[in-house]
């Protein structure tokens, strides 16, 4: 990839170097927009990842969750070849605990850059990424994040309700700033700042009721980068993401994370439990207009369930995926990346864990997959 500069530079010797391309995806302007800022040194680019079980990383490493199934997770590794690629990047986040709390050993197994203490634990309760983080009104331990490097800066995801509490954000042993979750139902997004360390970010109980977070995005305010937020949920159907019966659900929480870019792949447990395809395109045209309220959208189609172990017939799966391409079409999105092509056209045991889930040969090939798209 080739960075975008507006002007060309002097070589050795005084002559012109040719000048780069600016970066520009014609199908995704608004993620363009946000990238040419964030390299002009403005702000970070926030890409959002909503998917299943494949995206937070199920089947991509020996025990299905652990070891940091996380880590092995596409949106990592698309971070990494942002990184490797030229674009800044980083996934110094944990949006939503998904269904990582279903790991042996618990959600650190899964995610060992998250630490709970005593009192801490991944609720039912659901939200933007899943599962929620919670400690009781009567939490005096702290939930905690390691970022992957120095930061000075961290988002969080919090539930606000007037029963709720107060939240306060420590690092390096000093309170740096509270959180007042006592209001009006909503799930906020709040900034804290504070010296530059490497961690660990601590959030506690400080005073009221209980406390709920989805967690959060840490950053260094010098050092602008695509923000790869994954918020991945496993077991999740398209129909989960656009429920209203609590504006903190994952379908009112949505523009808080303010993303230049989505990317929605949320096929495989429609096809495999027979949503049918008119419903499925319901909720999924719901989801793509919240998700535009922000940024460009880019839909995704999953890798094909095997028949042969119990799952979808291919032709059901046919018709998710060509609900898919319906919806971004009706929505004047850009075309579809289609998982079947990734993972020649059928089930291919050579990729995939089991019957569903890509293994790390897999899981590389959707990361490559978007990020072809996603990178000029």
């Amino acid at each position: 990839m080739s960075l975008p500069v507006n002007m060309r530079a002097a070589a050795p010797g005084g002559a012109l170097a040719p000048a780069r391309p600016v970066f520009d995806k014609p199908d995704l302007p608004r993620w363009s927009a946000a990238v040419r800022a964030m390299l002009a040194g403005q702000r970070d680019a926030r890409l959002l990842v909503i998917g299943d079980s494949v995206a937070q990383g199920f089947g991509a490493v020996s025990g299905g969750w652990t070891p940091d199934g996380r880590a092995a997770a596409w949106p990592r590794r698309l971070a990494d070849l942002m990184q490797a690629g030229g674009l800044p990047a980083s996934s110094a986040s944990v949006v939503g605990a998904g269904a990582g709390d279903l790991a042996t050993g618990g959600y650190g197994a899964y995610d060992p850059r998250v630490s709970l203490g005593s009192g801490w634990s991944v609720t039912t309760l659901t939200s933007l990424g899943g599962k929620l983080f919670s400690t009781p009104d009567w939490g005096a331990d702290v939930w905690s994040f390691q970022p992957d490097g120095p930061v000075d800066r961290f988002d969080v995801y919090a539930v606000c309700n007037t029963l709720l509490g107060v939240i306060a954000v420590e690092t390096d042993g000093v309170e740096r700033g509270i959180i007042d979750t006592m209001k009006p139902p909503a799930l906020e997004r709040h900034t804290i700042s504070f010296p530059e360390t490497t961690g660990p970010i601590s959030l506690r109980r400080r005073s009221g009721g209980g406390i709920f977070i989805a967690g959060g995005v840490a950053w260094k305010s010098e050092l602008r980068r695509v923000q790869v937020i994954n918020a991945g949920w496993g077991g999740s159907r398209v129909a989960d993401w656009t429920t209203t019966d609590q504006v903190y659900r994952a379908y009112g929480g949505l523009p808080t994370a303010g993303a230049d870019l989505t990317v929605i792949c949320l096929t495989i447990n429609d096809w495999n439990n027979a949503t049918t395809p008119a419903a499925y395109k319901t909720q999924l045209g719901l989801l793509v207009d919240r998700a535009l309220v922000s940024g460009d959208v880019l839909l995704m189609t999953g890798a094909p369930s095997d028949p042969a172990q119990g799952k979808a017939a291919y032709p059901a799966q046919q018709a998710i995926a060509a609900a898919v391409t319906e919806v971004a079409t009706a929505k004047g999105l850009a075309a579809p990346i289609d998982g079947a092509p990734l993972f020649g056209g059928g089930f291919a045991p050579g990729l995939m864990f089991d019957a569903v889930h890509p293994n790390a040969a897999g899981q590389a090939r959707i990361a490559e997959a978007v990020k072809a798209r996603v990178m000029i």
